[in-house]
């Protein structure tokens, strides 16, 4: 898999732009994920700190910081065992969502009722004390910023390889981003070849990875062929969502991807990952092949909010089917 060694800086010569977007195409075309350097805010001692450290709170304090976080922003926390984005697997993490309260995603969690609130009664007793929380909360602002710029900057080397407008595609997202913090907890009942998180695509736009070094992430190739994404330090993978794929009148692959216990040690390691969700924005309207030739009217287009509360109805519904089948089993 080839790795992308370079990311220029805005001040850097169109030249290097230019080589950087194509080296990013191809790895997103032949294999569907590309490593790309970090900015200096998103140094990997940084945002493993972070992660440990927001993890370390107990349930009823992560719940209760996911939903002080003040407007624009909104939070959400999800427990071991509350999501699970495939049929056959149990995704054993927790997790802890941080989107922007006008975007598709937080207006479909406010509609199912996803935003309870603590018992106002108990929430100074569950909060961490107030500088701690002011510290975590002003990591998660700064976090979500510098994996909305990097995503920007992945955004502007497609415009050129697709010979885009400057800013066309920077435009066209950033209202509708999630930043997600995840936590696999040791997990010594799972065995050698379990998954710890089921395969799935990503859904619009393009997706930014960090993972420690306990390792497990695989994407499914063109080629259908599942490998290994050992993202280097100081790197983070790209993603593209399956709305970009269509888009690209897929000259971009949209890869499958899972994390499955490949090493015995994992089995006993905790991972932290991040994943940042730099989702097309909910008003937008994409014709498939759009970017390569122009929109053909024949083709159904594709209206983002809806596509999007579609992905996410998905999940909900399965989320109450696992339910339902634990009640009948049990």
């Amino acid at each position: 898999m080839k790795a992308i060694t370079h990311l220029p800086l805005l001040s850097d010569s169109s030249a290097a732009q230019t080589e950087f977007a194509y080296q990013l195409f191809d790895a997103l075309f032949r294999v569907g994920v590309a490593y790309v350097p970090v900015l200096p805010a998103m140094q990997d001692n940084d945002l493993f700190n972070s992660l440990r450290d927001f993890f370390a709170l107990s349930d009823l304090q992560k719940r209760s910081l996911a939903q002080q976080l003040s407007s624009p922003w909104q939070g959400v926390f999800l427990p071991l065992g509350q999501e699970q984005l495939s049929d056959a697997n149990e995704d054993y993490k927790e997790v802890l969502d941080l989107n922007l309260e006008n975007g598709t995603y937080a207006q479909w969690l406010q509609r199912w009722g996803k935003q309870s609130d603590a018992d106002s009664s108990t929430i100074e007793e569950m909060l961490p004390h107030p500088e701690e929380l002011a510290r975590l909360t002003a990591q998660l602002y700064k976090i979500f910023h510098a994996f909305q710029e990097q995503a920007n900057r992945v955004l502007a080397a497609l415009e050129i390889v697709y010979q885009q407008p400057p800013n066309s595609l920077v435009k066209q997202h950033g209202q509708n981003s999630t930043l997600r913090l995840l936590h696999y907890p040791p997990a010594p009942h799972f065995t050698l070849g379990s998954i710890r998180l089921g395969a799935h695509q990503d859904y619009s736009g393009i997706t930014l990875l960090w993972q420690d070094s306990t390792g497990g992430l695989e994407v499914l190739t063109p080629n259908y062929e599942w490998v290994t994404v050992d993202i280097p330090p100081g790197c983070i993978g790209v993603l593209a969502g399956e709305v970009m794929q269509r888009w690209s009148g897929d000259t971009i692959h949209a890869a499958p991807h899972r994390v499955r216990i490949t090493d015995a040690q994992q089995l006993q390691n905790t991972r932290y990952s991040i994943a940042f969700f730099c989702e097309t924005n909910h008003d937008c309207v994409v014709y498939p092949g759009s970017l390569i030739s122009e929109p053909n009217l024949a083709d159904a287009p594709i209206a983002i909010q809806e596509f999007l509360d579609r992905k996410y109805d998905q999940i909900q519904n399965q989320a109450a089917s696992n339910v339902s089948s634990d009640k009948a089993v049990n």
